[in-house]
């Protein structure tokens, strides 16, 4: 009987309208109804211009979500875009700070509600926020169908009403009244608008939305752009409305401004409508807020960023029903330790560095290669807009008050060392911020007929043989080097020139052996000698000349791979931009087995490229070990079994032998693996901006194995290396300006 594959499914039962229904009525809602007054009192009629400037800001960035959303539909919106974007590091920071913004959000509107339902009925707010909080949380236990069904009838009334109070606001307002218009000065506009940018986070939420939406690189766009539209023309009508109804001063003395200015239009009708349309608006930013927002712890669990107790999937109503409880409950109980000002601008702080992150986000997909990044939908105005909504969002933060930035560092600290103990092994995506950079989201994979061009620096004619034999097999192209160091006194040429008239006799044998040394028929040789002041910038210089793929380097003495700077060879590890083969010990007159020491990250991924090549041409047996703890969770070991298995299974170039081994040390358990006669092959396993030359692991291994080990090290620009690199090159340049100063030949 065939095997029945079974999938869990998050259905997408949203349409265009249900999608702009959230996205508008999670902005349209608490905010204007609870923000007007204290934003008039912050900046008097200009007001309205904030309303205005956060409109455009967050026009630019629904633009690009709506790139990130059609190319990357996925639950957690901007978790989702821009852990792909910079790494799982921004994906734990952003994950929680976003997640948090919108808790923020929701408890905001809850008091907002608590607070006009207060106006008809004197219950105590607390309890009537709390009460309202469990409905809606078990609202969105059910399912977004109903909760989307829900939203549409909240957004068609709070629509009608608003537009009703904005016509007949526009027919009583008294233009005197907007005199003086900025009586705060100019910065207090910029200070408002980062207050009532919570009002905006809307469009994240929306975005959070994006798997369970129909047709998304249709609907998407469309209901994020009308979304912040619509909002932004209603937000900007009623600023309008009640600058010109109400003086600064009765604006300044009122809470709810909005039933003021009905009950001059209407009376008490007026009055309970109004109550009415922000009942309706701040039970609709709620629901939207626990309806979105919980799709963000869910997305982090299925990354393996927080347990995985959060990915459980109801099996009813196909909710993640735990990060909808675990948000909610939590939302209700800020409701007890912050008031309204203080969760707006908390809320608002992480949004506006979300927005900086979600337009960036697009720069680097825009000029990078992510394989799933395919959007259906391209801003066709890349860059401007993203620089708009970058530029304009860093501008904010400065107003946000100290409380709100540290809030907002508090979480940053909080999501790196949550990530760094609990996460980074084993979180996706595994590339980091740097690889993005670097474009190695995606390494290119290494093809086994590829040439590969090697420099070889020759010095030690005892240790030449080895490092020959490894270039002979490892590549096709072979470039010896000899180095012939002239002391500062002497020019260069003149120093060339003294060597043809009695060449030295350590460079004789040297060349004599790389001419007699037997080589792989059609592999090609050449032999350069390099006149230079320093041996390590002409290997450097060489090897840039040459193009070669990396760089095999002689070293033996193994207490001087971590805080010795004065060699050669640490000199060039330290400040080389290739790639390293370094080898430690002599080999033996015959390898008994090449020992690959794997753990799948992308040095140990080259690291066994290589004795591929090796086995095949050397004719010695691969043997692949990866070491796994103990107490790995059983998904975790199932998995690298099923990686070892697939490395067994590709015999392209040699037949692999997979070794797995359980033990809490990675070292001891190579130790007890090798024989006398292994050569061992590891990769590089030191952190990108360490100092250490190597790695930890082979270091030890290095030290404490008799026979001889070979280290692989891919390069990357920006790491330690890369920097010492360009460091290099500028104290060069100063020290060639001084030398040309002293001897007066100024260019």
């Amino acid at each position: 009987m065939a095997t029945i594959r079974t999938t869990e499914r998050l259905g997408r039962s949203l349409g265009f309208f249900q999608t702009f229904a959230i996205g508008t009525g999670t902005m349209i809602g608490a905010g204007i109804f609870i923000l007007p007054g204290i934003a008039i009192s912050a900046a008097g009629p200009a007001a309205i211009l904030s309303f205005l400037f956060g409109g455009i800001i967050s026009m630019a960035t629904a633009i690009s979500m709506a790139e990130l959303a059609t190319g990357m539909p996925k639950a957690g919106g901007s978790y989702y875009f821009i852990s792909r974007a910079m790494g799982a590091a921004f994906g734990a920071v952003v994950g929680l700070g976003a997640w948090l913004a919108l808790v923020f959000k929701g408890s905001f509107a809850l008091i907002g509600l608590a607070d006009y339902l207060h106006v008809l009925l004197p219950a105590p707010v607390i309890i009537t926020a709390v009460v309202a909080g469990l409905l809606l949380l078990f609202l969105n236990y059910r399912g977004a169908r109903s909760s989307g069904s829900f939203q549409n009838l909240i957004v068609i009334f709070l629509l009608l009403i608003l537009a009703v109070f904005i016509v007949k606001g526009l027919f009583m307002f008294d233009q005197a009244k907007f005199t003086p218009f900025m009586p705060f000065g100019y910065s207090s506009v910029f200070a408002t608008t980062g207050l009532i940018f919570i009002s905006y986070l809307g469009i994240t939420q929306l975005a959070a939305m994006s798997e369970e939406v129909k047709e998304p690189s249709k609907n998407l766009p469309r209901a994020l752009i009308a979304s912040v539209g619509v909002v932004t023309l209603i937000y900007v009508g009623v600023m309008v409305v009640v600058s010109g109804a109400l003086t600064l001063e009765q604006s300044v003395n009122t809470f709810t401004p909005l039933v003021d200015v009905a009950m001059m239009m209407d009376g008490d009708l007026g009055k309970v409508m109004i109550v009415i349309a922000g009942l309706l608006a701040t039970v609709s930013t709620a629901n939207a807020a626990i309806l979105s927002s919980s799709r963000f712890p869910f997305a982090m669990g299925r990354d393996d960023l927080i347990p995985q107790w959060f990915v459980k999937i109801h099996e009813r109503h196909d909710t993640p029903y735990r990060a909808i409880l675990v948000t909610g409950f939590i939302m209700i109980s800020l409701l007890l330790l912050f008031n309204v000002e203080q969760l707006a601008k908390l809320g608002s702080t992480f949004n506006i560095m979300i927005f900086v992150l979600i337009n960036s986000s697009v720069i680097l997909l825009r000029n990078r290669s992510l394989e799933e990044y395919k959007p259906a939908f391209r801003d066709p105005f890349f860059p401007y807009t993203q620089v708009i909504g970058i530029i304009f969002s860093l501008a904010l933060l400065p107003a946000m008050g100290t409380m709100s930035m540290l809030f907002a560092l508090s979480v940053l600290i909080t999501g790196l060392i949550w990530y760094k103990y609990y996460g980074k092994a084993k979180a996706f995506p595994k590339y980091d911020i740097f690889d993005v950079l670097e474009n190695n989201i995606q390494p290119a994979p290494l093809e086994s007929g590829s040439k590969i061009k090697i420099l070889v620096p020759l010095a030690n004619p005892k240790h030449e043989m080895d490092l020959l034999y490894l270039a002979d097999h490892l590549g096709d192209e072979i470039i010896g080097l000899s180095v012939i160091k002239v002391p500062q006194q002497t020019s260069l040429t003149a120093a060339r020139e003294a060597f043809h008239e009695k060449r030295l006799v350590i460079d004789g044998v040297l060349k004599e052996r790389f001419e007699q040394f037997p080589t792989i028929v059609g592999h090609e040789r050449e032999y350069i000698v390099a006149f230079d002041h320093s041996i390590t910038n002409s290997i450097m210089e060489q090897a840039e000349i040459e193009k070669v793929d990396f760089i095999i380097i002689g070293w033996h003495e193994a207490n001087r791979f971590h805080p010795s700077m004065g060699t050669v060879a640490n000199k060039v590890l330290s400040f080389a931009k290739n790639n390293m083969v370094v080898l430690n010990g002599y080999l033996p007159p015959k390898i008994g087995r090449i020992v690959v020491a794997y753990n799948g990250k992308e040095n140990s991924r080259y690291g066994l490229h290589l004795a591929r090549r090796l086995s095949k041409s050397a004719g010695v047996p691969l043997h692949v070990l990866r070491v796994m703890k103990p107490h790995l969770r059983e998904e975790l070991k199932g998995s690298i079994i099923h990686d070892m298995e697939e490395l067994a299974r590709d015999d392209s170039l040699v037949t692999i032998v997979p070794h797995i081994k359980e033990h809490f040390s990675a070292e001891n358990a190579i130790l007890d693996f090798l024989c006398d006669d292994d050569l061992l092959i590891i990769g590089d396993s030191s952190g990108r901006f360490k100092f250490s030359l190597i790695g930890n692991l082979p270091y030890v291994l290095a030290k404490r194995y008799k026979g001889p080990v070979m280290i692989v090290r891919k390069h990357k620009p920006l790491s330690s290396e890369g920097v010492n690199n360009i460091l290099l090159k500028r104290v060069k340049r100063l020290k060639l300006y001084t030398d040309r100063l002293q001897a007066k030949i100024l260019p």
